[in-house]
């Protein structure tokens, strides 16, 4: 446990709240703290080895920064206990010399230096829409996790990450089969598009975000494409933070989406 998490701790037992310390607060010679992750000019994300990354270009110094999530001191039904909070920030990574450009291809570098085992297939590909033809239409679903060989990873990414377009139909909560339990559904937030007379349905909990910040409606025409991925704290069928050997929190890849209307 960090220190400044054991003052929080200590701070909320005692009933004394410490000082907040402003997480994005760099350079120390501004007289305010600096907000990141904006979309500034001097900022730049991108994904390095399936995690998020932000470039921020400082004048003299580029600064790395990665997804970190604060804890929060809660009560549960066995006592208090510190939970993650549910939205990352962003936490100093490395600090590197020359231009924005420069700092991103030294660590992609970096990351391809530590790449994994030869033979090793990516956990994740980009989602699929497979029609099924039956003597009653069924919706085709983009699946959210599937193998693709390691060398044809990169160019299926470009192939197969595409916006979707179509009409509005429907979003909510849905069951499907789950591949890997056979037999066994899994319930995921989707949206139902229609385009050029076929059905096509987009599962994944960003969805449910995406919809809330576009203030679409059913029959709006609309695009939707998948943007990158971030971390989140995984929980449990009770919502109980899921933590590994090691008693630290386990994380996992949630995808971004963009919805946006069409005349």
């Amino acid at each position: 446990m960090s220190t400044s998490t054991f003052g929080r701790l200590l701070g909320t037992l005692f009933g004394v709240t410490p000082q907040t310390q402003p997480r994005s607060g760099y350079p120390a010679g501004h007289s305010s703290p600096v907000e990141v992750g904006k979309g500034g000019p001097n900022e730049r994300h991108i994904a390095i080895a399936g995690q998020p990354m932000l470039f921020r270009d400082e004048g003299g110094v580029v600064v790395q920064f990665r997804p970190a999530f604060d804890y929060e001191l809660r009560p549960t039904a066995v006592g208090m206990k510190l939970i993650p909070t549910l939205a990352p920030h962003w936490e100093v990574l490395h600090e590197h010399e020359g231009t924005l450009t420069e700092a991103i291809a030294a660590a992609v570098k970096g990351a391809q230096a530590q790449d994994t085992p030869v033979g090793r297939v990516p956990d994740t590909e980009p989602p699929r829409s497979v029609l099924i033809n039956e003597a009653r239409p069924r919706p085709a679903i983009a699946d959210a996790v599937e193998s693709t060989p390691p060398r044809s990873a990169e160019s299926s990414h470009r192939r197969t990450e595409r916006a979707r377009y179509g009409v509005l139909k429907e979003w909510g909560e849905k069951r499907f089969p789950d591949g890997k339990r056979p037999g066994k559904t899994y319930e995921s937030f989707c949206v139902t598009l229609e385009h050029r007379g076929e059905t096509h349905v987009l599962q994944g909990e960003g969805l449910r975000d995406a919809i809330a910040e576009s203030a679409c409606r059913i029959g709006d025409r609309v695009e939707v494409k998948r943007i990158g991925k971030t971390k989140v704290p995984a929980v449990d069928g009770r919502g109980r933070p899921k933590l590994d050997a090691s008693g630290e929190q386990v994380l996992w890849d949630k995808w971004l989406w963009s919805i946006s209307k069409k005349s």
